[in-house]
């Protein structure tokens, strides 16, 4: 084996044991809480106890003689926040009896830069800095001049995960101290609702999302052998005239909205299935124990006196329903600008008894779309990314003038490549910007990570929160998803990216150094540069199957080594795969992009089909001057370019400029000086013309 092929293979050994160390068995988050087995006594000095309170999710902490220290709750079940992982950080908050949170502990999280970067440690003595602040505080992470704010310091490297985590603890906090009465519950989110004459027909409330929906299938509740539904809910707040007139018609829509006292709303239900939503033991004077409404702590039961039955939905196109009901919700139970949810309590027989059955509790969320209710004032839920785009201003409009200046050198690229000496100057001063600047200062090197949460979304939930809370990330991503269409990836690759620069930086490095400049034969590099298509098939996949794992597996990508984690401190794995990728750029172009590159990879396949390569000539199919100083090896045997390969150096170009280099061109300008100097002898002409043809761009 050759010593070139043995360097290659180090990395990439040392890539399966950083995949190996990466792949933690990650428990799952608890399902309730249970102070048996989370440290709930942590969280409130002085309990002796945990109580259980009716109907409520949280608990009450008593001490040795019975009197009340103070509650606990998970988070989960009071607030939906999620991290930047697009997951939530189950945390559990305790709050005493004057309205302060006595402590509180993450017990679960999905976030990729804590799970194998930045030590779980630093989460916990950042959420340890709430012990004792008011439930009612302001607060912001990092440092603010506004005056009755309380300042608490930021994890570098990890700014949206503890802006999600400022946000959960004060929210839990404070849903938990309105619960109790402890603190003053305070107003419904400022809104209204639209009001359109026109009833809206079925199909137009699917489409605007006007409805959520609660599907459960016999095979989800546990009856083996059916794959029919159990339950299918539809429900919607109809106080919309466009709405509520559509689903109940005028005169049930305006006898309901009459009978409305001021904060009250209408809930409108419809059920197909062989289950119900009324349940069978409901009767006059009981109440519904199958279905009820939720909305962070609080939980609303219906009884017979909030009901009405409904013969199914009178809006054109709508399906025929098995059941249907009107529910008046009563005041303060439901804030129409902020998510609820519908919590369904299936049963079946478990075959143990003549009357014993399991139940199963299933829920689901929704949240009235703006075509129908619309906030005054900004949205609650967008919290964190305002507070992150506050705190970056100078951050984004650095980023966003430097980015702005290398799609400048693209578009005027007839100026850039005039000359060879100038394009070499603008490409390293951008690949040094690029390293410190963006790389070591800014963090803002775009990961496969946010590609993998781009695909969760579009399967799963989608967030543009999400996307919005990094706004480094984001602004990044809107010029590399432009000039890959545009130019290719070679602009984002070959120009901008923290970790290319360092790689080629490391490269330049290596031949001032006089160090051996290797390079793999070309049966060989023409089948492993594919080797990063499957890097990138398999994340997606593992991704697509489990998101915790495949965020692990990610840190195949060296970039939370080099930008946002102190190398040596990591797993020796991570440390050793970090140097050993850095030693093998020093005598080998950019190996980690040509050959592992998951995001280079994801980036090509739209890249192949970019508006505008560099020029090329007809001669170029003869010509192997520009072959042989690309890099990348990105120029096929007949002249043409690999976009998918290239990382638009553009030194083809300035050939294809340069009199002096360009065989056609040198040619050209030799025999029209002769031509002037000796007058035009035929075959002069003939050769022009035909130098003229092969110079003409392909």
């Amino acid at each position: 084996m050759t010593k070139i092929k043995r360097l290659l293979l180090l990395p990439l050994a040392c890539a399966l044991c950083v995949l190996w160390s990466a792949r933690v068995a990650a428990a799952p988050p608890p399902a309730a809480l249970d102070c048996a087995l989370l440290p709930c006594a942590r969280l409130l000095p002085g309990v002796e106890r945990f109580e259980d309170v009716a109907g409520a999710p949280y608990k009450v902490g008593k001490d040795a003689t019975g009197e009340v220290v103070g509650w606990v709750v998970m988070s989960t079940d009071v607030v939906d926040i999620k991290a930047y992982s697009g997951k939530p950080m189950v945390t559990l908050v305790g709050l005493q009896k004057d309205g302060t949170i006595a402590g509180a502990r993450v017990v679960h999280h999905s976030e990729p830069i804590i799970l194998i970067g930045i030590p779980d440690k630093k989460l916990h003595d950042f959420v340890e800095q709430y012990v004792g602040m008011a439930a009612t505080s302001r607060v912001t992470v990092g440092k603010s001049k506004e005056k009755g704010v309380t300042s608490v310091d930021v994890v570098s490297g990890a700014t949206v995960t503890v802006l999600a985590q400022n946000q959960t603890i004060m929210d839990s906090a404070r849903a938990l101290g309105e619960a109790v009465g402890v603190i003053e519950a305070e107003p419904a989110t400022p809104g209204h609702f639209v009001s359109e004459e026109r009833p809206w027909t079925w199909s137009e409330m699917v489409k605007k999302r006007v409805f959520g929906r609660l599907t459960l299938t016999d095979t989800e509740m546990g009856l083996v052998g059916s794959d029919q539904l159990f339950i299918d809910l539809y429900f919607t707040v109809a106080d919309a005239p466009q709405v509520g007139r559509a689903l109940l018609g005028d005169r049930e829509y305006e006898h309901h909205m009459s009978r409305l006292e001021p904060g009250q709303h209408l809930l409108v239900v419809f059920g197909n299935g062989s289950s119900s939503f009324k349940g069978s033991g409901f009767v006059r004077g009981g109440i519904f124990d199958r279905v009820r409404l939720e909305q962070g702590l609080k939980s609303v039961m219906f009884t017979d006196a909030d009901y009405t039955n409904l013969s199914g939905a009178q809006a054109e196109g709508a399906p025929a329903f098995k059941e249907a009901a009107a529910f008046r919700v009563k005041a303060g139970k439901l804030d129409p600008g902020v998510a609820y949810s519908i919590v369904f309590l299936g049963s079946r027989y478990n075959q143990k008894g003549g009357f014993s059955r399991d139940f199963q509790e299933t829920r689901a969320e929704h949240r009235l779309p703006r075509s129908v209710y619309v906030l005054d004032g900004p949205d609650p839920e967008s919290r964190i990314w305002r507070a992150a785009w506050k705190s970056k201003t100078l951050e984004v409009t650095v980023l966003g003038v430097y980015l702005l200046l290398v799609a400048g050198v693209f578009a005027a690229r007839r100026w850039s490549t005039a000359r060879m000496k100038r394009l070499k100057a603008l490409h390293t001063a951008s690949l040094l910007l690029s390293l410190f600047v963006l790389g070591l200062w800014l963090h803002a090197q775009p990961s496969i990570t946010q590609v993998l949460t781009l695909i969760g979304s579009v399967v799963g939930e989608w967030r543009l929160g999400l996307f919005l809370s990094e706004p480094l990330l984001f602004v990044f991503w809107i010029f590399i998803a432009a000039v890959t269409l545009i130019w290719g990836r070679g602009v984002f690759c070959g120009w901008t990216c923290p970790y290319g620069a360092l790689n080629e930086l490391l490269f330049k490095l290596g031949r001032k150094l006089r160090l051996p400049d290797l390079e793999l034969p070309p049966r060989v590099h023409g089948k492993l540069r594919w080797l990063r298509y499957f890097v990138f098939a398999g994340l997606v996949l593992t991704f697509l199957y489990s998101s915790v794992l495949g965020e692990q597996l990610a840190e195949i990508e060296p970039f939370k080594s080099t930008f946002f984690v102190r190398p040596w401190v990591r797993h020796w794995a991570f440390f050793g795969y970090w140097l050993l990728l850095l030693g093998v750029a020093l005598v080998i172009y950019r190996p980690f992009c040509r050959y592992l590159c998951p995001l280079g990879a994801a980036l090509a396949i739209p890249g192949s089909l970019r508006a505008s390569g560099p020029y090329r000539r007809n001669f170029c199919a003869k010509c192997t001057i520009c072959t042989r100083g690309c890099e990348p090896k990105a120029i096929r045997e007949d002249g043409t370019i690999d976009p998918r390969e290239c990382l638009s150096c553009m030194e083809c170009e300035a050939n294809y400029r340069d009199t002096e280099v360009c065989p056609p061109l040198v040619g050209i300008e030799r025999l029209t000086r002769k031509r002037e100097a000796a007058g035009a002898p035929d075959r002069v002409d003939e050769k022009l013309a035909e130098l003229r043809k092969e110079a003409q761009k392909c």
